[in-house]
C-alpha cells in the first residue's frame, strides 16, 4: 500500500513538472504574410535613408570644388586676357623709369621719340626717376585694339625747363658782362645746367589723368606712343621750349 501510495506522488510530482515546462514555453503569434511585407519595406527603407545619409555629406563638397575650379578658371582667363595691355604699359613706364630706352622700346608702336639725343645717359636717367603711375582701368576691343586710362605722376619739366634756361641766361649774361665771348660755352655745359634742374631735389611733382591707346601685334600688345603719351610722361615740355 504503501509503495502504491509512493508511486501515486511520483507520479503527480512528474505530471506538476510537465505543466510548468508548459508554461515556460514561448507562445509564437502567427504572423499575417501582408504583415511581414510590409514589416520588410520599412526595414529596407531605413537601411536607404542610412545609405543616402552616408552620402550625402560628400555631394555638396564635390558642387563647391567644382564651382571653385570654374570660377578660378574663368578669372584666370579674364586676368590673362584683360591684363595684357596693362602688362605692356606697365613694362614701358618702369624701363623708362630705370633709364632702360632701348628695352622700353619693345613695347612700344613705332619710335619711342623722346628728347635725349643731347643728354649723357646719366641725364637721361634723370628724366625719369620720380615716375610713377597707377592703371585704373583697361578696355579691349574686338579689333585688337585697347584703351588705358592711366595716372601719371612726374616731374614737372615745365618748372624745370624755366629753372633752366634762366640759369643758362644768366651764365651768358655774366660771360658778356665779364668781356668773355659766348662761344666758350659748349652744348656740354647747358646740357649740365638742364642736368642740375633734373637733381634738384624741390622741383615739384605733376599729376596727369590720361588714357593711353594699345595694339595687339602678332600677338604682343604695344602702346601707342603718341602726343598724348608724351605729354603726360614729360609734362610742360614740348609748350615750354616752343614758348621759348
Amino acid at each position: 500500500m504503501e509503495e502504491k501510495n509512493k508511486d501515486l506522488k511520483e507520479k503527480d510530482k512528474k505530471e506538476e513538472i510537465k505543466k510548468e515546462i508548459k508554461k515556460e514555453e514561448p507562445k509564437f503569434k502567427k504572423v499575417d504574410k501582408k504583415e511581414a511585407e510590409k514589416v520588410e519595406k520599412q526595414v529596407k527603407k531605413k537601411d536607404s535613408k542610412k545609405e543616402n545619409n552616408k552620402k550625402a555629406p560628400w555631394i555638396p563638397t564635390v558642387i563647391t570644388v567644382v564651382i571653385v575650379l570654374l570660377v578660378a578658371t574663368l578669372l584666370t582667363v579674364m586676368i590673362i586676357t584683360s591684363s595684357a595691355p596693362k602688362k605692356s604699359l606697365d613694362s614701358l613706364l618702369t624701363n623708362l623709369k630705370a633709364g632702360d630706352f632701348e628695352k622700353a622700346q619693345e613695347y612700344v608702336k613705332g619710335d619711342l621719340t623722346l628728347p635725349i639725343d643731347n643728354l649723357d645717359e646719366e641725364t637721361q636717367k634723370l628724366l625719369f626717376d620720380k615716375l610713377e603711375w597707377r592703371i585704373d582701368k583697361v578696355t579691349e576691343s574686338d579689333d585688337n585694339t585697347a584703351t588705358i586710362e592711366v595716372e601719371i605722376t612726374t616731374k614737372d619739366f615745365q618748372t624745370i625747363v624755366n629753372s633752366y634756361m634762366q640759369k643758362a641766361l644768366e651764365a651768358v649774361k655774366g660771360a658778356i658782362t665779364g668781356g668773355n665771348s659766348t662761344e666758350s660755352f659748349s652744348r656740354a655745359d647747358f646740357a649740365n645746367y638742364f642736368a642740375e634742374e633734373l637733381k634738384n631735389e624741390d622741383i615739384e611733382t605733376t599729376t596727369i589723368s590720361t588714357t593711353i591707346d594699345a595694339v595687339k601685334e602678332d600677338k604682343q600688345w604695344k602702346i601707342v606712343f603718341d602726343d598724348i603719351l608724351e605729354k603726360a610722361i614729360l609734362p610742360g615740355l614740348e609748350e615750354t621750349l616752343n614758348s621759348l
